[in-house]
């Protein structure tokens, strides 16, 4: 899950991309950044997809964001975008269901509809000019983490980014105030459709009954177990949200993989900067993520 998301305030010119696209665009040093609406489950997902200017065909990168997050991420995801689009790399991010933009409830947020959403938006993305069906990154964040790792078993990923993944059902668990406080809420949300929780930073949310079953049937540690690719996992060493055994129980899974990269950030909690105004760690996630993506996806 995600820290608060800070509201950021981005100008950008209005224009036409397709008949059920709507865009705004920003021309920008080396790359465009086209905030569009991508058809998934019957419904428009509100997303964000940057495209290098460069000539050629270009590495695709796709991003998951965390619980309750946006597909900024406190500027976090942007940061990243802009950083890889101007080193020949495309990406695309969404607002999960309830999340940013969206206009659907959260009760409808749950691991399936999310996953649909990343598949459609990679498609939406691999459909566009230029682009690399080969090489094609996953990036995620928290929940958007756990996403990352069972979309692998779903489609083909070039590699593999992950920031305090939640590997494990636990972490949910604990969030929602342990495991009496999971089976209250989950019996609420069976009995009336939805539950309201409030997060620890104030926020309320719906839970849907799926929110619940999802994550207990889910096994995020057996997609990435067959991953081969590259894999990076970086973690704050204060992390109270997920605990940094879990992410690197993310890590010592990835046995396929060509390359597991262990990044920890000294001092940082479970927003690495982004959600804490803490500027040197937020960088040091940045350059170690931007790095790892544009020499993986180069090849």
């Amino acid at each position: 899950m995600s820290m608060r998301p800070i509201n950021l305030a981005i100008t950008l010119a209005s224009m036409l991309l397709a008949a059920c696209t709507s865009v705004r665009e920003l021309q920008n040093p080396g790359f465009y950044s086209r905030q569009v609406t991508i058809e998934s489950r019957g419904v428009q997902v509100p997303a964000t997809y940057v495209v290098p200017l460069a000539a050629g065909a270009h590495p695709v990168l796709v991003m998951a964001h965390g619980h309750g997050g946006t597909r900024d991420e406190a500027g976090g995801f942007v940061r990243v975008a802009e950083a890889l689009g101007r080193l020949g790399v495309a990406s695309i991010r969404m607002d999960f269901p309830g999340c940013g933009e969206s206009t659907e409830s959260f009760a409808e947020n749950n691991l399936d509809n999310m996953l649909r959403d990343i598949k459609s938006a990679r498609a939406y993305a691999l459909a566009q000019s230029g682009a690399d069906s080969k090489r094609v990154g996953l990036l995620g964040y928290s929940i958007g983490g756990r996403l990352a790792m069972m979309a692998t078993g779903q489609d083909a990923y070039t590699a593999l980014a992950l920031w305090a993944p939640v590997g494990d059902r636990d972490t949910m668990v604990q969030f929602l105030g342990g495991p009496e406080a999971w089976q209250r809420h989950k019996a609420s949300a069976r009995t009336q459709d939805s539950t309201v929780f409030t997060t620890p930073w104030g926020d309320q949310q719906q839970l849907g009954i799926e929110f619940f079953t999802d994550l207990e049937r889910s096994a995020p540690l057996d997609s990435i177990k067959m991953f081969s690719g590259p894999v990076l996992v970086v973690y704050g060493d204060q992390d109270q949200v997920v605990a940094p055994q879990v992410s690197l129980s993310v890590a010592d899974a990835a046995r396929a993989s060509a390359q597991v990269v262990r990044r920890e950030i000294t001092g940082a909690d479970h927003g690495l900067g982004f959600y804490s105004g803490e500027a040197a760690h937020a960088a040091q996630v940045i350059s170690t993520t931007v790095r790892f993506l544009s020499k993986s996806l180069a090849q």
